[in-house]
């Protein structure tokens, strides 16, 4: 589900995985790629920062959700629990 929220607004999902400081760059992205798609001559460039923008997004959520399968297992395995 989160990364269906990336695609349409990426700073939302990286604030739902708790990742504040990367949700703020990338809401500067965003709004960026929003400036860029309103004029007319760098239509395109919008749509390149949109696109930076989901992917640094879905690679956030994807790192987030890698660490806390890590943290699960190392918690079943007897290791020492953090956070």
């Amino acid at each position: 589900m989160l990364y269906l929220v990336a695609i349409f607004c990426s700073p939302l999902a990286l604030l739902l995985t708790g990742k504040w400081v990367q949700a703020i760059l990338n809401l500067i992205l965003y709004v960026l790629s929003i400036v860029l798609w309103v004029t007319i001559v760098f239509h395109v460039g919008g749509f390149i920062c949109w696109a930076l923008g989901v992917l640094h997004a879905v690679l956030a959520i994807n790192s987030h959700r890698a660490d806390k399968r890590h943290q699960e297992m190392m918690a079943a395995m007897g290791g020492e629990k953090t956070q």
